[in-house]
């Protein structure tokens, strides 16, 4: 009578044992792709600089050239 008690009662604590185990696996999943998630983010934040970094350094080529060609200009009277 003891022996099927014992079963049961192990049985219940291994069940248990697993579906802890489950739910923390869900909840390294639900990190994990919190992480992903913020690093997509991460990702489009970073070339959104680079294309900014881009617009400038174009615009400052652009007023150097200008500023060049007026010292220029200016020399040349």
């Amino acid at each position: 009578m003891k022996l099927p008690r014992l079963a049961v009662a192990l049985l219940t604590a291994t069940l248990m044992a697993g579906c802890a185990s489950t739910s923390e696996l869900n909840e390294v999943r639900s990190l994990a792709q919190q992480a992903m998630d913020a690093a997509g983010q991460a990702s489009q934040d970073a070339n959104a600089a680079m294309n900014a970094a881009g617009n400038a350094q174009a615009c400052c080529q652009s007023n150097r050239a200008r500023i060049n060609r007026a010292f220029e200009d200016s020399m040349r009277k």
